[in-house]
């Protein structure tokens, strides 16, 4: 089976999770988001499987706003996965795959249906949207006022994020999919594309720069480091490529597919899995800084950092702290439904989504359950 083959049937058994497991009733399309959370200290903004877009309170998991505005009568537990809406109101947006942005008056969110909408972070009132020719999968990166994201029509676009308005004159194209976030410096975005190559483009203008083949798929976001992109790929290897030039510095077997992001901190970039293992590197080398740790469950998404710590969040739906320091993991909760997207971290707090549409909060200063709130709540 060709590559491009085998990363596509891993998409979509991850997309299709919840209807293969038969938790969802009959009748819900079968493009279902993953449910994908990021968090201020004040709210905490999610997409649903159900295509609905939510804020919730941060303290108490209280519904702040919903897009689209549920409409009176219906309801019930059929009703929440239903996507048959009125023509005279607005729809629910196809599946969610990527973690919202956060900008001082905006949250934006892509969507499998072609499009990033923008939401008013106060009131949840669609602002605007903008089209790309297939689904975005990835999440994107905002920087100094422009968003810059990719698309599975092969192309890279950047949008003014106060207009919605294209800033280059045509988007860049590649040879695949694109279904990571880019990384963003002054100067440049760099990307990854399931056609197998990096590339680095102009800031400005999306002009190439220079295209690193890795010899495999990369469907993850690329981390960008004190001037190193550090790029996983369905090679079962973590890259570190020069950013100047695209020039590789060093490469490490992980074991499995690298999907999500990886993280720096400190010294060390850490990486996850498809195999269910969080592995700590050096970025000089490669060099492991323990033995890789073995969680429950496939890690898709990335770790996110806290004060010390990895949090990470897997298939089986159990959500980890690993201690950077000591190498040593330790279970947080266990929650309803798979964990596919990357958990929000805000100080003590922790937020992650479910594929069964719930979003937990976490405080990891508190002994025992640190389990704050649930949403939905239960009944």
């Amino acid at each position: 089976m060709k590559i491009r083959g085998r990363a596509f049937i891993a998409f979509m058994i991850l997309a299709l999770t919840v209807v293969m497991t038969g938790c969802v009733p009959r009748g819900a399309t079968a493009n279902l988001g993953w449910t994908v959370v990021a968090a201020t200290q004040e709210a905490v903004y999610s997409a649903l499987p159900t295509g609905q877009v939510i804020a919730l309170d941060a303290a108490q998991g209280s519904t702040l706003w919903t897009y689209p505005v549920p409409r009176e009568g219906g309801g019930g537990f059929g009703a929440l996965f239903s996507r048959q809406v009125q023509e005279d109101v607005d729809s629910p947006l196809d599946g969610v795959y990527g973690v919202p942005a956060i900008t001082e008056d905006l949250v934006l969110i892509p969507s499998y249906d072609h499009h990033l909408y923008a939401f008013d972070r106060a009131t949840g009132d669609l602002v605007w949207s903008f089209a790309a020719d297939e689904g975005i999968v990835g999440s994107v990166t905002v920087r100094e006022g422009i968003v810059y994201f990719g698309a599975s029509d092969y192309r890279v676009y950047a949008v003014d994020v106060a207009s919605g308005e294209p800033v280059w004159d045509t988007p860049f194209e590649t040879g695949n999919w694109v279904w990571g976030a880019p990384a963003v410096d002054d100067t440049r975005v760099y990307v990854g594309s399931m056609d197998h190559n990096v590339y680095a483009l102009e800031r400005e203008t999306g002009r190439l720069v220079w295209q690193e083949d890795l010899g495999a798929s990369i469907p993850g976001a690329v981390t960008l480091a004190d001037g190193v992109l550090y790029v996983g790929g369905i090679d079962n290897q973590l890259h570190a490529l020069n950013a100047a030039d695209g020039s590789e510095q060093w490469t490490a077997s992980l074991g499995d597919w690298v999907w999500g992001q990886p993280v720096v901190v400190e010294g060390y970039v850490y990486a996850t899995s498809l195999d269910g293992r969080v592995h700590g590197l050096d970025v000089t080398d490669g060099s492991p800084r323990w033995a890789a740790i073995a969680v429950e469950g496939a890690l898709r998404a990335g770790p996110a950092f806290q004060d010390g710590h990895l949090i990470v969040g897997t298939e089986a739906g159990n959500v980890y702290r690993i201690d950077v320091e000591a190498g040593t993991a330790q279970q947080l909760a266990t929650a309803q439904g798979a964990v596919l997207s990357k958990p929000a971290v805000v100080e003590e707090m922790v937020y992650v989504g479910t594929t069964l549409g719930n979003v937990v909060a976490l405080n990891t200063d508190v002994g025992g359950d640190p389990t704050v709130w649930v949403y939905p709540p239960a009944e």
